[in-house]
């Protein structure tokens, strides 16, 4: 029998293909005719023409298969096509997924959520117990909201009784990052001496090669209608680019910029990156996220899964790697890199 992941291509989908592959499973990707493949070059399984917005691709995908992973989606703060295109693709593409698997009747269903889908609070780390209020704060984060909507589907088809558990990543970092994530953004930005400042905000971040293990872990042992937060370390970004300047040589931004300031910025280039179809300095829910630390706990993962918990230093080690080998440091700065 066949595995299907959806969202085989990006960075935390072509990681959990490798994993799958490492388990013995035959692995299907559902790919669209503009995806681009280089993630999955020289990787022994079967691409799959279609959509997750196309139910019939779908299906024709999914067909005989007894697992899926569910990856498929926008991660983005901001998408040229708008916040509509962002919940079309996490939240229609997530039903035609889940009603497709519901009909064939597959054994076994992981859903992908966010730690975005987490609720969060000042005074303690989070955990798969806490969920987020759809306030006005929410309904202006686009990638937010997607993902708790998404998430409430995933719910209620496991009620139905679909074998299905969800997972939620915390922020990947690592190989093969070369859209980028926001996160490998966040490092590659660094790297080329384009981030001058910083925000005072936490995170939670996560090698994505044991990200990758989480998927399958909670394929084998994930109990049916639970979330576990797939996560390893929390930390605020000024520490993050601390750890960054460490295994580089390069300085780290001294500079804070107040959450005041930011929120301005992005109220003002939001509307004109609408208008350019070009990003903007700052997205409107990314300075939302200034609100709340992203601070979890990952015990559940941990005890239940066995989750692996790397040192995160690894992880940025492998992907300041991968950024030099890819060409995508600018070589002035790639020459003061000392790497480890």
């Amino acid at each position: 029998m066949a595995t299907l992941i959806t969202g085989a291509t990006g960075v935390i989908g072509s990681s959990v293909v490798r994993e799958l592959l490492k388990d013995g499973q035959q692995v299907r990707a559902l790919v669209r005719k503009t995806s681009d493949l280089r993630n999955l070059r020289g990787l022994d399984l079967k691409l799959c023409e279609g959509d997750v917005l196309d139910r019939a691709s779908v299906e024709q995908a999914m067909q005989g298969c007894d697992r899926v992973h569910h990856l498929a989606g926008v991660y983005a703060h901001w998408h040229p096509r708008g916040a509509e295109f962002i919940h079309r693709v996490n939240i229609q593409g997530t039903r035609h997924v889940l009603e497709t698997a519901e009909r064939l009747k597959v054994p076994r269903v992981i859903h992908c959520s966010s730690i975005s889908a987490v609720g969060f609070y000042p005074d303690r780390p989070s955990t798969e117990e806490d969920f987020p209020v759809e306030d006005e704060e929410m309904r202006r984060s686009p990638y937010r909201l997607s993902k708790v909507l998404s998430e409430r589907l995933a719910f209620e088809f496991a009620r139905k009784g679909l074998n299905l558990s969800i997972v939620n990543p915390g922020s990947p970092i690592g190989v093969r990052d070369w859209m980028p994530t926001p996160t490998g953004r966040t490092i590659l930005d660094f790297l080329n001496g384009r981030m001058p400042a910083y925000a005072e905000v936490g995170i939670n971040l996560i090698d994505v090669e044991d990200l990758a293990q989480g998927f399958v872990l909670a394929e084998k042992k994930g109990r049916p209608g639970e979330r576990y937060i797939l996560g390893n370390y929390n930390t605020t970004l000024a520490n993050f680019f601390g750890l960054i300047a460490e295994e580089t040589g390069l300085p780290a931004p001294r500079i804070k910029l107040p959450a005041g300031l930011i929120r301005i910025m992005a109220a003002i280039s939001e509307p004109i990156a609408n208008w350019t179809q070009r990003p903007p300095l700052v997205a409107i829910e990314q300075a939302l996220h200034l609100n709340y630390n992203e601070f979890v706990d990952c015990t559940k993962a941990r005890e239940e899964l066995g989750l692996p918990q790397n040192d995160i230093r690894i992880a940025i080690r492998k992907a300041v790697g991968y950024y030099l080998e890819e060409g995508l440091v600018r070589p002035e700065r790639a020459r003061r890199i000392k790497r480890p």
